[in-house]
């Protein structure tokens, strides 16, 4: 079934809108636990340990839930720090990012794209430390890798 674009574009919209106040309860939270995240890298491992605590009684519905407003906190604390914007990716249905909001500009790379939605269900899936801070670590500063020594001469 094709997707409506305007409806997608609205969701969005309203995705940006609650940004301000999501991240400001997910702040509170953090710091009812002691834990502090004030968008700096170092916080990024914070929100693996707040991730973990607050979701271990969960439902899967309810950690799917938690986890948007955890998106919403990474994906903007990495606009903030690295710079770049959010964005909608809608031109292609075919793309693994297709409707997913992601960072665009953050990077020496100016085609990637960070996707913060990705990177916190990675981190649900296996919650590795560091994991969080080694994502946006790569996204920001991708290294090209120059395979052209594995051409086989005919």
């Amino acid at each position: 079934m094709p997707i409506n674009l305007e409806a997608a574009r609205e969701d969005f919209e309203q995705f940006l809108l609650l940004m301000d106040d999501q991240i400001e309860w997910l702040v509170e939270q953090a710091r009812n636990q002691g834990i502090i995240l004030d968008g700096s890298p170092e916080s990024f491992d914070c929100l693996e340990r707040l991730y973990t605590s607050m979701s271990a009684t969960l439902t899967k519905d309810d950690c799917a839930s938690l986890r948007v407003v955890f998106d919403r906190y990474l994906g903007d604390s990495a606009r903030e720090l690295y710079g770049g914007q959010w964005t909608l990716p809608l031109d292609d249905a075919r793309d693994i990012r297709f409707n997913m909001p992601v960072i665009v500009g953050h990077s020496t790379c100016p085609w990637l794209e960070f996707n913060p939605i990705h990177t916190m269900l990675a981190f649900s899936l296996q919650q590795q430390p560091g994991m969080i801070r080694r994502v946006v670590a790569h996204s920001v500063d991708a290294q090209i890798l120059d395979l052209s020594d594995l051409i086989e001469d005919d």
